[in-house]
């Protein structure tokens, strides 16, 4: 089941990255939850359901000319799928750059992910997080 992860983690990076909401909806559990540890202020740091996904998602086009989500490398721990990730993106009205590494845990359950948090600053405390030995 642990490559399989992999790739519905995968398959909902490239769709996020595509731009297909629709697509990336899919691989979302219906009551997933998001937690963004680097939220913006404006936003909440924990949404919960596809219909929040959605919405964060929104706020995020609507912010950026282009936003996307390299992944480095997909670490494979069961029914976790922990990604070392360099997010890009260039603001619309501002010009500014987002230029970050950081790690994301992503949590499935039955071929969906249940819960995806975003924003650690080293893979041990991505592990530690997610209740995994390093």
């Amino acid at each position: 089941m642990s490559e399989e992860n992999i790739e519905i983690v995968r398959a909902g990076n490239a769709a996020f990255n595509d731009g297909d909401l629709d697509a990336f909806l899919q691989v979302v559990a219906p009551d997933a939850e998001l937690r963004d540890l680097a939220n913006a202020p404006d936003q909440s740091g924990v949404v919960k359901g596809r219909a929040a996904i959605r919405e964060v998602w929104t706020l995020w086009t609507e912010a950026f000319d282009e936003f996307r989500a390299d992944v480095d490398e997909y670490i494979d721990r069961g029914d976790f799928v922990i990604c070392s990730v360099h997010w890009l993106g260039q603001g619309k009205g501002s010009g500014m750059s987002v230029d970050t590494h950081q790690f994301d845990v992503y949590e499935l359950r039955e071929g969906r992910i249940v819960r995806a948090t975003l924003g650690f600053q080293s893979k041990a405390d991505a592990l530690e997080a997610a209740g995994l030995p390093g």
